[in-house]
């Protein structure tokens, strides 16, 4: 049996479940800066796994430079973080805390592989505490220099800053655009995780995902084998 060496989780709508507030901000955000907000098709066809300059470009029309994505992504992540403040139940995810523990305790190695940017990384630190868990430094961000998923990009300088092979890392997913990232980079193993009932999943078999969990009590830790 496949004995797999790191892990890289996808964060939002995976450790944390936080898809309503995302989805609410940019409907707020398409309310202002175009005639109708995104349709719930639009936000899974179009928004979820991408990078803030895919998005604006895709609500604008046209190409953006590095100052226009840093003004609308600003507008857009105070209002996100506005709403996940207000939110009781913005929290890590039901037994990711225990999880997480396990892997820093084992020494395995793990990172997070995020479209979110810099913004709202250093707001989920402040928020969760992510340092007990993470190498800050390790963490994979959208820093402008990554095309953004489904792009390989982001896993494979995860895998990298792992020092792992793809073949030999495990990914938590759970958008279809960063499900097939992965695949295209090579990951080993892919997990969806399902439980944010805000949205929907569909299609991840094509992509050689045979598990879906809703949470990290929802799966028999055994079934990952690490060298440890």
């Amino acid at each position: 049996m496949k004995r797999y060496k790191s892990v890289i989780f996808d964060f939002n709508g995976t450790l944390v479940f936080d898809t309503a507030n995302h989805d609410r901000a940019w409907k707020i955000i398409t309310s202002k800066y175009r005639e109708k907000p995104f349709s719930d098709e639009e936000l899974e066809k179009n928004i979820h796994g991408r990078t803030n300059k895919a998005i604006f470009e895709y609500i604008t029309g046209r190409e953006l430079n590095a100052a226009e994505v840093d003004k609308f992504s600003t507008e857009k992540e105070l209002i996100y973080q506005k709403l996940c403040r207000e939110d009781k139940n913005f929290r890590l995810i039901r037994g990711a805390e225990d999880f997480l523990n396990y892997l820093r305790d084992n020494k395995i190695p793990r990172t997070i592989a995020t479209a979110s940017n810099r913004m709202n990384v250093d707001f989920y630190v402040e928020m969760l505490h992510l340092e007990r868990w993470f190498d800050l430094d390790k963490i994979v961000y959208d820093d402008g220099t990554l095309e953004g998923k489904p792009s390989p990009d982001i896993y494979e300088k995860a895998a990298k800053i792992l020092q792992t092979k793809p073949e030999d890392c495990i990914v938590f997913e759970d958008a279809i655009l960063g499900i097939e990232s992965a695949s295209r980079a090579g990951i080993g193993k892919i997990i969806a995780v399902v439980g944010d009932k805000s949205k929907q999943l569909s299609g991840e078999e094509k992509f050689g995902v045979k598990e879906r969990i809703e949470n990290f009590s929802d799966f028999e830790r055994n079934k990952l084998l690490f060298d440890i």
